[in-house]
């Protein structure tokens, strides 16, 4: 008699296991469909134009040696952020508003040197390799 409780237990169990898991996996195709249908465009309509970022805005200029995150004000270049590639570090930066800001990064017997300087569009690199 104790046998029969325990495997009507577990098999109430695996029942309950088996029902729950098949409701959940019906949940997340639904939901998987709902996002997949809610991100497509409906047929013969173009997507949105994602808008140009104005001059002002910071751009991150792409390095051998590293990013480097700049933005324009007034024709001043503002250097915010400097991320170094992998095995390169920073080796100096001018981050004060400037004409022109001057960033060199670093490696074994590498070095990247980069001028920032503002244009009609936003902010630009003049790299050096050495």
């Amino acid at each position: 008699m104790r046998v029969a409780r325990w495997v009507l237990a577990i098999t109430a169990w695996t029942i309950c296991a088996a029902a729950l898991s098949a409701f959940s996996l019906y949940r997340v195709n639904t939901t998987r469909d709902a996002l997949i249908k809610a991100t497509r465009p409906a047929p013969g309509v173009s997507p949105p134009a994602s808008p140009s970022p104005s001059p002002g805005s910071p751009t991150i200029l792409r390095t051998p040696g590293g990013n480097i995150l700049a933005g324009c004000d007034k024709g001043q270049v503002r250097v915010q952020y400097l991320s170094p590639a992998i095995g390169f570090r920073i080796a100096s930066a001018d981050r004060a508003p400037a004409p022109q800001s001057g960033v060199t990064f670093k490696a074994d017997g590498r070095e990247v040197r980069v001028i920032v300087s503002c244009a009609d569009d936003g902010p630009h690199a003049e790299i050096t390799l050495g």
